[in-house]
């Protein structure tokens, strides 16, 4: 058996290579996105290229250094959003999905914008606005509005926006691996779609697993923000791919009273009171074909248009809790289970005292986010993959069985034996 972490390694592409011409000739309307560096490949899709990720350990999980999303290497310090204040999620169809769910549902529009600093008539489709301001709209939302299922019907909301928005060039997919690759992991889309939330990808013999982790801290909206993400994908896999794909999913909390809103925006493969949140994919789905032919709308923007977004002019972009858990990641390869602060702090060229300070404005701090990536690890090895002792232990770089279970008690609050024994 064989865990993979981070099986989809995605990396940007230059302005020129392979497939280009496959590209161009299916998408003829949108040749001119080359000009922004996205540049697709065959059976890749825009703006990114996926390379294999090729393990060799025979057992366990590992992680590959220096390539991917989920390494920092690709990234530079200035790629790095680190105030919580900065402008870069692609704000125009978020705030009109917002509108149009929360207003149907009760809410007063002045109150929604109270304390946001949005301004409804200010925004273009070339608008960004700050990850503060979304997450405060959004906590506006939750507070305001009727009925258990508007974390559902907000998420359904965006993915309807993406003909209309940057994203319609995703239809550019060979396959559901490429638009999921993209949609989990290629950060400008990301700002388009699910800012408030990345995903960290697991791959197991038979599945893909995506664990939400949240760009800010703080229980108050965190599954709000899950369920928002997982149904948006949902609607955009289904939007764009044009077929239903076979998903399941996991959640922490108890099962809910309103398990019909799960099961009618997610499906019937709800589970609750289990190990992690997550997001499930059979592989066999993954490789399926999409052959939809590409949509054009009379509203959809142009590439033109598209070559003036601001949210184009800094890409790549990656949050600072986000860019943290991948350094912490791979400091799992190296077996490392001590703190890397100080390191981390020098690659964005700022002091440790200054990181626990911006990290602080995510309400988080860097113990929390590595804990997490830990925590994460942990789970997967023990309660998907049933690692012994023996072997979890190796792939966390601790060499001695107390001292192990002594460190998954205190990430996960089971021991491995009941970790092995949970439904994951």
């Amino acid at each position: 058996m064989e865990i993979s972490l981070s099986n989809f390694t995605v990396a940007a592409s230059s302005h020129s290579g392979e497939g280009g011409d496959t590209f161009v000739e299916k998408t003829k309307p949108l040749a001119e996105l080359n000009e922004l560096g996205l540049h697709a490949k065959k059976h890749v899709g825009v703006g990114v290229s996926v390379r294999e990720c090729v393990d060799a350990d025979s057992v366990g999980v590992s992680v590959r250094e220096g390539v991917g999303a989920d390494s920092v290497g690709v990234f530079t310090s200035t790629d790095v959003v680190q105030s919580t204040h900065d402008k870069v999620i692609a704000g125009y169809w978020l705030v009109k999905a917002v509108l149009d769910v929360a207003l149907n549902r009760g809410a007063n529009k002045h109150k929604l914008f109270r304390g946001t600093g949005i301004f409804e008539d200010a925004l273009e489709p070339d608008s960004l606005i700050s990850i503060k301001q979304y997450h405060l709209l959004l906590t506006n939302v939750q507070s305001q509005t009727k009925g258990a299922d508007v974390s559902f019907l907000l998420g359904s909301a965006l993915a309807a926006q993406w003909l209309h928005s940057p994203m319609h060039v995703l239809q550019t997919c060979d396959t559901l691996e490429a638009l999921l690759t993209h949609l989990v992991h290629q950060q400008t889309f990301r700002w388009c779609s699910i800012p408030l939330c990345q995903f960290q990808c697991f791959t197991t013999n038979h599945k893909v697993m995506l664990i939400p982790q949240l760009t800010i801290g703080g229980a108050k909206l965190a599954q709000f923000v899950r369920e928002v993400s997982f149904a948006s994908i949902v609607a955009l896999l289904k939007g764009i791919a044009k077929q239903r794909v076979s998903v399941s999913f996991n959640f922490t909390c108890a099962r809910p009273k309103n398990i019909a809103d799960f099961e009618t925006h997610l499906g019937l493969k709800v589970a609750f009171n289990c190990p992690f949140n997550s997001m499930c994919i059979e592989k066999h789905a993954l490789n399926e074909p999409i052959s939809t032919p590409v949509i054009h709308s009379p509203n959809m923007v142009t590439d033109k248009e598209l070559g003036r977004y601001r949210l184009f002019e800094r890409y790549p972009l990656i949050s600072l809790p986000d860019y943290v858990r991948c350094h912490v990641y791979q400091t799992i390869s190296a077996h490392n289970m001590g703190s890397a602060l100080p390191e981390l702090a020098e690659k964005l060229a700022i002091s440790p005292a200054t990181l626990k300070r911006k990290l602080k404005e995510f309400n988080t701090s860097y113990r929390q986010l590595s804990e997490e990536v830990w925590r994460n690890y942990a789970l997967v090895l023990l309660s998907v993959h049933k690692a012994n002792n023996e072997e979890a232990a190796r792939q966390m770089g601790i060499n001695d069985l107390p001292n192990f279970r002594r460190t998954v008690k205190r990430l996960t609050g089971k021991t491995p034996s009941e970790l092995r024994l949970s439904n994951a």
